[in-house]
């Protein structure tokens, strides 16, 4: 089955998780998505933080409100023309007071509030993404993959179960992959193997070598006994090949690179061999001696080592 040749849209990124909520006021839906209006009644969406900045308001003016009603009651009911007054500047006073202390606690008070609203809306911020990934079954049926893909990336930044994560990388799969797209790999690693994963990994990897991370090497290690009757030997060479951008993950993962070492091409082998050269200090391990061997064996008459020799003798030290 050809892919499809599309353009994904850029990620919506926020601060918080939780930002990326929204809900209808008409019909107390939630959803993650980027529309603006509900598709339900058609009625714009209002962002959680505007929703919670909206309680947080309401609930200081039906305080003070309370507050004072309170003084109007004590001038009312005040024996004299002084305790009138006194009891005027004393309300007006606190109220004062009160709104000053809010003010300064208003950070606490706003996620106070949004803890609450949370808590007392799970049933429906659950019912709302759901209806979003019913939303988004729906553009799969429909071949229209971007919007789909765009559906599933909203509401795998809420909800990163392996379920939703196997499901947009199902989607990604029929998709023809570019340099110029907006690609990420470890928010969708999932916690058991997966084929479909570790196929848009190997895809990925071609494109960008550097999304492939230490969890990514990771899992690739831990599952390649299924990978490799899956997707042969070649797959986790690929993923040792990612192992050598840095010098940590060198480092972390030397036994895995020294495995696959013969079968790297020139230029990482070059790679590699301008680490360890640089860092005479490190305890490169069995790797080092292993490369020392790779080197004498197959690049002994290449120009581009020879800065690594000293004499006949093939080592990796500062002349």
């Amino acid at each position: 089955m050809a892919k499809q040749a599309i353009q994904l849209s850029k990620k919506k990124r926020t601060i918080y998780r939780f930002q990326k909520l929204k809900m209808c006021k008409k019909c107390h839906r939630y959803s993650v998505l980027k529309d603006e209006t509900c598709p339900t009644c058609g009625t714009k969406f209002a962002g959680i933080e505007n929703l919670v900045k909206s309680i947080s308001k309401k609930r200081l003016t039906t305080e003070v409100i309370r507050l004072l009603l309170v003084v109007c009651l004590g001038i009312l009911f005040a024996p004299t023309i002084h305790t009138m007054y006194y009891s005027l500047f004393a309300g007006l006073i606190f109220c004062t007071c009160y709104i000053a202390l809010n003010s300064m606690f208003l950070k606490s008070e706003y996620f106070h509030q949004l803890k609450k609203l949370l808590r007392v809306d799970f049933r429906k911020i659950q019912a709302g993404i759901q209806f979003d990934s019913d939303l988004a079954k729906a553009d799969i049926t429909e071949a229209k993959l971007a919007q789909a893909d765009e559906k599933l990336r909203e509401i795998g930044d809420l909800i990163s179960t392996d379920r939703m994560k196997i499901r947009r990388v199902m989607v990604l799969n029929k998709i023809a992959l570019r340099s110029d797209m907006e690609l990420e790999l470890e928010p969708l690693i999932p916690s058991s193997y997966d084929k479909n994963f570790v196929k848009y990994a190997l895809e990925v990897v071609k494109i960008n070598r550097t999304l492939m991370t230490k969890k990514g090497i990771a899992y690739f290690i831990h599952y390649r006994d299924a990978i490799v009757i899956d997707f042969g030997m070649d797959s986790l060479i690929a993923a040792a090949g990612t192992a050598l951008r840095m010098k940590l993950y060198i480092l972390e993962f030397a036994p895995f690179i020294e495995e696959f070492l013969d079968y790297f091409p020139k230029e990482r082998v070059l790679r590699l061999c301008n680490i360890i050269h640089a860092n005479p200090e490190i305890d490169w391990g069995g790797l080092k001696e292993t490369t020392l061997r790779l080197v004498a064996k197959k690049y002994s008459y290449d120009p581009d080592f020879k800065r690594f020799m000293r004499g006949k003798e093939r080592v990796f030290s500062h002349a």
